[in-house]
């Protein structure tokens, strides 16, 4: 059997290893070493600086300034990189003073917001947040961080909570500094501020890997999102494993489309191409959000190299989608995609069009990175599977209890809820009572498993099925429906691009299952035709959909995955108002909004009905809306 490691870098300490898995047996191999024993270092600036030593003129970051590939990118060299890294650290160390730097980066998908996190994660806590939230959400994460710095921008690169900045300081008490990206002043500028520091760090940095590094938000789009404790060795181990699954070569170029604020693009692109002493190559500020960069991939592609990407199915069904591009003359290695299952019709689709496969990964902020993927055989991808588990962290379908307590393993393709042990599991939330839910409690054996929240299950070879997170799954009268069942059905038909299944509140199923649909430019179809194909081929008639929604484009969240909380939430404001309207019909007027502030998203109805028909109309819109599952509020008025 021949070894995984490239000749002349096998694991050893103090130097990093290069592997390259293309069997199962290949991760067994790796798996027979320490994880420490792959890296060079034992916290991100340590290994950032031995890249740098390596080839300290090659370019870390080529940041395209355009879609255009006729414009030239901006350049920054392994050793521009280590310099400012270090001169930033100074100069977050120098605000914080007495107290833990703790670094808050809300930008775009610019060299500075690796900069400022990487450095952030050397000076103390770095704290990348989501610019499209809300102010109260994005205070709530800084104060949660205890943010002693916060570097931003403007609207120069579209609009974001910057907009807001003298809201967002005005709730962050433990602010102490404001850097600005692109400022107009030199005295608030980042670049002008971390130019003016000496060269070299100041301070002796930790050298513990099991240090907090990054608090890293996640878990929805409502209320607060939680905290992520992320040490140094996690992040490190996850991108050494996801350059081991991609291209662990150092001449590899990899593309960066993915926001730095998400494990994705912090993690297993931008730190993974680092860590390997290669080149992330950042597709514009906007990254997939850009059309142009999806028009233009290929061309991208060829013109500058590239190796290895990441995108989601949606992406990827959009690059299908367009009608006149080729990919020859590529030379990507690895097309990974993660977020959502890819549909069989696009895997198979998008390989017989351009020669490549793309393979599945499943991960989460809270294990660091991506747990499982498919091995590049040369085979094709087992469709509908997320692969098998990464080197050192093994996957187990479980059965809990109420508490989250192990009750028993189940059997190989028997469902369950998946969980997650080894190294790269997080040692917790910020906000630590989150953790019970998270940490299985008397799972046998020494290592700390995670609770996903997924159901699936792990079948007699190994590989990862997935049936949803349980919020994802359609409880249509008690009977259990997996969306994607309903999905893969539906982008089969040629007019469709991409397909959302989710549950539509009804007052005597509980739930109904619905679907909204893009279609691709330049095609038409019917919500009758769409709803007879499912009649055709869902292999469950109570998953056929109720209703089928054709629209311009179906929201996605700022990583490209399809947004679901969204449509909820359109689905439930639909709902609510075609209720009241039938309550109220022209006694009065009425209003539908979801209050979005709690954890659960709440139907307020607001009515100002005529005061012989108040009492009346407000006692049956509390009977009727009692009759559902989602949260109500009505508000009743007497018109003058």
């Amino acid at each position: 059997m021949a070894s995984p490691w490239l000749p002349g870098h096998g694991a050893g300490s103090g130097r990093l290893a290069r592997a390259h898995l293309r069997s199962q047996a290949d991760v067994q191999w790796v798996e027979q070493v320490s994880p420490d024993a792959v890296l060079p270092g034992n916290t991100i600036h340590a290994c950032i600086q031995a890249s740098a030593r390596q080839t300290p003129d090659k370019a870390a970051i080529l940041h395209m300034v355009s879609a255009n590939v006729a414009d030239a990118p901006r350049t920054i060299s392994y050793a521009e990189l280590i310099a400012q890294i270090e001169q930033a650290a100074n100069l977050f160390r120098g605000i914080a003073g007495e107290q833990r730097s703790a670094v808050s980066i809300i930008l775009p998908m610019l060299p500075e917001a690796l900069i400022a996190a990487w450095a952030g994660a050397t000076a103390g806590i770095a704290n990348p947040i989501n610019p499209y939230l809300e102010v109260k959400q994005v205070a709530a994460i800084m104060n949660a961080a205890k943010s002693t710095v916060l570097v931003t921008t403007t609207r120069k690169f579209g609009p974001g909570v910057w907009d807001k900045l003298d809201e967002l300081t005005a709730l962050v008490p433990s602010l102490k500094r404001v850097l600005i990206v692109a400022a107009d002043d030199a005295a608030n500028d980042f670049t002008t501020q971390v130019a003016t520091e000496s060269a070299g760090l100041r301070f002796t940095p930790t050298d513990d890997p099991q240090a907090e590094a990054v608090y890293l938000p996640t878990g929805g789009t409502t209320a607060a999102p939680k905290l992520v404790r992320m040490t140094h060795r996690g992040q490190l181990l996850a991108a050494w494993i996801m350059g081991a699954l991609a291209d662990p070569s150092p001449d590899g170029v990899v593309g960066h489309a993915m926001p730095n604020f998400h494990v994705g693009g912090g993690v297993i692109l931008s730190l993974r191409a680092i860590l390997y002493g290669q080149t992330i190559l950042t597709l514009t500020t906007d990254g997939f959000r850009n059309p142009g960069v999806v028009r233009n991939f290929w061309d991208i592609a060829r013109h500058h190299r590239m190796t290895s990407v990441i995108a989601t199915p949606a992406t990827a069904a959009a690059i299908l989608a367009l009608p006149d591009t080729t990919s020859a003359g590529h030379c990507i290695k690895s097309f990974n995609c993660g977020g959502s299952t890819i549909p069989v019709e696009l895997l198979r689709s998008f390989h017989a069009r351009f020669g490549v496969w793309l393979r599945e990964l499943w991960g989460m902020s809270e294990i660091h990175g991506a747990v499982s993927g498919h091995i590049d055989d040369g085979s094709e991808p087992v469709a509908g599977s997320v692969g098998r588990h990464l080197p050192w962290h093994p996957v187990k379908t479980i059965e809990v209890d109420g508490s989250n307590r192990f009750v028993r393993e189940c059997a190989p393709g028997e469902r369950g809820v998946l969980a997650i042990g080894g190294p790269g599991v997080t040692p917790g939330y910020v906000e630590s009572t989150l953790d019970d839910e998270f940490f299985v409690k008397g799972m046998p054996g020494t290592l700390r498993w995670a609770n996903t929240g997924d159901l699936g299950t792990v079948d007699e070879h190994g590989y990862i099925w997935l049936f949803g997170r349980s919020k994802d799954v359609i409880i249509r009268g008690g009977h259990n429906i997996d969306p994607r069942m309903i999905e893969e059905v539906l982008v089969c038909h040629p007019a469709v691009q991409v397909a959302a299944a989710i549950g539509r509140p009804d007052a005597s199923k509980g739930e109904m299952p619905i679907a909204y649909v893009q279609l691709k430019e330049g095609t038409t179809t019917t919500p009758q035709a769409l709803i007879a194909l499912c009649r055709e081929r869902v292999q469950e008639r109570a998953a056929v959909p109720a209703e089928i929604l054709i629209v311009s484009q179906i929201p996605m969240t700022a990583v490209g995955k399809i947004n679901k909380p969204a449509l909820r939430i359109d689905t439930l404001r639909r709902v609510a108002r075609e209720l009241a309207a039938e309550l109220i019909g022209d006694a009065g007027r009425f209003d539908v909004v979801c209050d979005e502030s709690g954890k659960r998203p709440k139907v307020v109805v607001t009515a100002a009905l005529a005061a012989a028909d108040a009492e009346r109309i407000e006692s049956a819109m509390k009977s009727a809306f009692g009759n559902y599952e989602f949260q109500t509020e009505i508000r009743v008025t007497v018109d003058a």
